[in-house]
């Protein structure tokens, strides 16, 4: 890499700087997961008051919380899958297909035997590794793999996320009960009215409460 200016640089010398870049970011990726995942064989954060690695990153940098646990679980699995760990930091795979082959090898169907997710392992590394292959078709193959053995160890369905399922559970039960047939239209009745009673009549009814006074002497009159 150079140290020219962008609009110094001719079309051939502009795409072999990026890939130059792009090479040197892996490299660093590389590097800092490698160092994250010695971090944990240490005791490494005891005077920074953080317990967590991933808390302690997101204090120190502008990066978020959630892409510095996505960094810490990805070491997590390489310090327990060491042959994907070694194709991503020989610049086979990316971040991503290694963490899904990873989680894959560490979560596989309860009916797969250790042979058989080696070689599920070999195959899934070589799919990763092609340039035409992308997260989807490495995903698509890692449910290929669960339908043929079955559910996997943590009871979930195969080809199905656990979050996913979940949600599709809730949609069964709380999805609304259809009725058969035709509704039934309600019948509305008519509420009675409360009667009133004429304005002569409400006067005449107190005139003759005035009248039934104790003090009265003429008793109950009619006017």
């Amino acid at each position: 890499m150079g140290n020219r200016e962008a609009w110094q640089l001719d079309g051939e010398g502009l795409k072999a700087e990026v890939l130059d870049l792009a090479r040197a970011r892996h490299d660093m990726q590389s590097r800092m997961v490698h160092l994250v995942a010695e971090m944990f064989t240490r005791d490494a954060l005891p005077d920074t008051g953080f317990r967590a690695i991933a808390q302690w990153l997101h204090r120190s940098t502008n990066l978020e919380i959630g892409e510095c646990s996505q960094l810490v679980s990805l070491a997590r699995l390489f310090m327990l899958e060491p042959v994907v760990a070694q194709s991503f930091h020989d610049g086979d795979i990316d971040a991503l297909k290694a963490r899904q082959v990873a989680q894959f090898c560490q979560h596989p169907p309860k009916n797969m035997h250790i042979a058989d997710i080696e070689k599920a392992r070999e195959i899934l590394l070589t799919l990763a590794s092609k340039k035409v292959s992308d997260c989807e078709a490495t995903r698509a193959a890692i449910r290929r793999i669960e339908k043929k053995y079955g559910n996997r160890a943590d009871g979930v369905p195969v080809g199905e996320d656990s979050s996913a399922q979940r949600v599709l559970r809730l949609q069964k039960f709380v999805r609304p009960r259809q009725r058969q047939g035709r509704p039934r239209c309600r019948q509305w009745r008519p509420v009675a009215r409360p009667t009133v009673r004429p304005l002569e009549a409400e006067s005449r009814n107190r005139r003759c409460e005035r009248s039934s006074h104790p003090g009265t002497s003429a008793g109950r009159r009619f006017l």
